[in-house]
């Protein structure tokens, strides 16, 4: 059965104009982090917080 492991990070960042950029190069490293541990990235959402943006990413963990 496989294991899961969920990460919950915010980033300051807007869904306003020219805001893609910024959130592209902030969800990144967080992916790349997760890659490194030998994560594979089950699934991803991000919502408006009061301060930025709420990253869940939910990883499933090698077997």
């Amino acid at each position: 059965m496989p294991e899961y492991k969920i990460v919950n990070r915010n980033i300051k960042a807007g869904f306003f104009a020219d805001a893609e950029d910024k959130v592209e190069k902030a969800i990144q490293p967080h992916l790349d982090q997760g890659t490194k541990n030998g994560w594979a990235l089950h699934s991803f959402q991000a919502t408006a917080a009061s301060k930025g943006i709420n990253l869940v990413f939910i990883w499933e963990l090698p077997g």
